[in-house]
């Protein structure tokens, strides 16, 4: 890895030039060894590693495309920093999870199967009124993932024409979306 330049400097020149091309390339390498590093030095499982890498180049792209980064030189840095973040605060969000549902197993008894039905249909409701609200694009990829039983990233990516980057970044930022709009209109 030492022997490896770490100066995607051009990474940004592709980018505020819209140059999808030099994007594919320059972020296949980058997100290799950012995914390298999540598992490496954080330890982290390779499928949330991905994710986690995935999502924090999607937040810094848009960082990017907004003027908001400057220091080229340090852009690999803020990758790996931004990355980190990301499976710290996954891991973070992980934990509390397992602790609630340990709480609510303990001091709480389960509900009945007829009062589970409901809550599950209201969320039904609620998440085909919140997919009404995406645009028509964003509901059609979506649903893709919905209606497939074994989902295929490189299919899907192939199948709407995006790079596989573009593919997984989007599928979690819409359904950050959706469960946004769940839980705001319960």
């Amino acid at each position: 890895m030492s022997t490896v330049t770490s100066d995607y400097s051009g990474l940004i020149d592709a980018i505020l030039r819209d140059d999808t091309t030099a994007v594919d390339e320059l972020s296949s390498d980058l997100m290799s060894r950012i995914i390298l590093f999540l598992r490496i030095r954080m330890g982290a499982p390779e499928s949330i590693a991905e994710e986690c890498a995935y999502q924090a180049f999607s937040d810094v792209f848009e960082m990017i495309r907004n003027d908001r980064i400057t220091d080229k030189k340090s852009i690999f840095k803020y990758f790996l920093t931004a990355s980190r973040n990301e499976y710290l605060r996954f891991k973070k969000i992980e934990q509390r999870s397992d602790l609630d549902s340990t709480y609510a197993e303990n001091h709480f008894p389960e509900p009945a199967q007829q009062l589970q039905s409901l809550i599950d249909e209201e969320r039904q409701k609620l998440l085909k009124k919140c997919l009404q609200m995406l645009s028509e694009a964003n509901r059609n990829f979506i649903l893709t993932f919905f209606s497939s039983t074994s989902v295929n990233l490189l299919e899907i990516s192939e199948k709407f024409n995006f790079s596989y980057a573009k593919t997984r970044t989007l599928k979690t930022r819409i359904m950050q979306e959706l469960q946004k709009c769940v839980e705001k209109n319960r």
